[in-house]
């Protein structure tokens, strides 16, 4: 619109249309907090204050060695890098934001010297500073200030179990819709890991959280640290690191709207527990534990080890079709652009012009979802509320809208009906039918 002012001549009026696309952030994105061997490969103090409580991206293996040191038994970074990278293909697994909370300076033992066990939960879990500076879990909250975009997957492999460091894990989840992997002690049995669901198990997995993803067993790979008694042995490792890298792929290769079960699991020698899987078999262990909201691995000959699982914490307990990890994937990303998308379009008139050109943007944007051959969604609708705002409402500044979708389901159960018919012997051998005339 141009100005009111009185102007003799000719002039060029920009015309503020608002937010014209809807964009979706960032998915293949993940955030690993943990210890690295850092003194090995920063000498000085000033050399290693980068590197301490500090967001570090990483997008390339060849990266984690020069930034975080080599692969050291008791250190975590190194390994769980390792094991997230060794599940990339050709689209790779994304940008991971990793942060080390190990000071060599500070955490050492008796000898005064290095130790990563002296980290403490409350080393993990973080603080806020008296300038509002963040440290430990934390830092995940600044990555879209500092990046454009929030992790989606968390992880604190080989603390989660800690006191406190699973409930903050899940605070932050919810409030940047980003989901987080916890991993069954080492060497617990499938009876242990379903009791975990209740009150009476020997570590607690009492939870229906739709962001929390439970994984068991742990995985056995190649211990990689050329120091250690084991080095060139099978060793077991957690499997959450080596999920997050299937579901970070699988978002890579075919889309945040796939699930990452039934996906291979590079990288790895085998599950570090034999987990019975057997075809159409409804008491195996795989069956009994994708029942209890867990994934984890199937392997049969031929195939290999793969990841067994689409379901979240809240499954069976939630009945709410986000239990999917998938479904709930699709729907964070979509909050997101919508969003954002709206973001652009505060505090501007409430005009019907306007209002006409948001419900537009976002349909276009959903209905687009819909269409293809790899659709995400089955239908997209998106509405200003006419019946909810009212005229108090609209004078007070607030609009209400209305979102309704459908996301793409899973094949996760197929059954198959059968029978015998022996009408089709008839066919194959050409006997006549009832109806047929007699043969004299």
């Amino acid at each position: 619109m141009a100005s009111s002012e009185r102007y003799f001549g000719p002039e060029v009026v920009d015309v503020d249309e608002g937010g014209l696309l809807v964009r979706e952030l960032k998915a293949a994105t993940a955030f690993l907090i943990g210890t690295a061997p850092i003194h090995e490969v920063h000498v000085t103090p000033a050399a290693r204050a980068a590197y301490i409580n500090k967001p570090i991206l990483i997008r390339r293996q060849s990266d984690i060695t020069r930034h975080f040191g080599p692969v050291r038994d008791g250190y975590t970074i190194p390994q769980k890098l390792n094991a997230m990278f060794s599940k990339a293909r050709t689209a790779g697994i994304g940008t991971i934001c990793v942060v080390n909370v190990f000071d060599p300076a500070v955490h050492k033992d008796g000898a005064n010297t290095p130790d990563p066990s002296r980290v403490t939960a409350l080393d993990i879990i973080g603080t806020f500073d008296a300038a509002g500076n963040p440290s430990g879990l934390k830092l995940a909250y600044s990555c879209y200030q500092a990046y454009g975009w929030f992790p989606k997957i968390l992880l604190a492999t080989g603390f989660d179990g800690l006191s406190g460091v699973r409930a903050e894990l899940g605070v932050i989840a919810g409030r940047i819709r980003a989901r987080y992997l916890l991993d069954a002690p080492l060497g617990v049995t499938v009876q242990h890991v379903i009791e975990a669901r209740g009150p009476s198990g020997s570590f607690d997995w009492q939870t229906s959280d739709r962001r929390a993803i439970l994984c068991w067993p742990h995985m056995k790979v190649v211990n990689l640290d050329p120091a250690s008694s084991t080095a060139g042995k099978p060793i077991a490792d957690a499997y959450s690191a080596h999920l997050a890298g299937v579901m970070l792929s699988s978002v890579m290769e075919y889309g945040y709207h796939h699930s990452p079960s039934n996906r291979p699991i590079a990288g790895i020698e085998e599950a570090a527990q034999q987990v019975l899987y057997i075809p159409g078999d409804k008491t195996s262990d795989v069956q009994e534990l994708r029942g209890a909201g867990i994934v984890t691995v199937e392997e049969r000959w031929g195939k290999g080890p793969h990841v067994s699982g689409n379901r979240s914490a809240a499954y069976p307990t939630v009945t709410d079709m986000r239990n999917f990890i998938h479904v709930q994937f699709i729907e964070d990303v979509m909050d997101e652009a919508i969003l954002h998308f709206l973001d652009e379009w505060k505090d501007r008139n409430a005009n019907p012009a306007s209002l006409e050109k948001v419900e537009d943007r976002i349909n276009a944007y959903g209905l687009s979802k819909t269409v293809g051959k790899d659709p995400a969604l089955y239908d997209f609708r998106f509405s200003f509320d006419r019946k909810k705002t009212t005229p108090a409402s609209i004078a007070d500044g607030w609009l209400y809208w209305r979102q309704d979708y459908a996301p793409v389901g899973l094949m996760e159960r197929l059954t198959v009906e059968r029978s015998i018919n022996i009408d089709l012997i008839r066919n194959a051998l050409g006997l006549a039918t009832t109806t047929d005339p007699q043969v004299a």
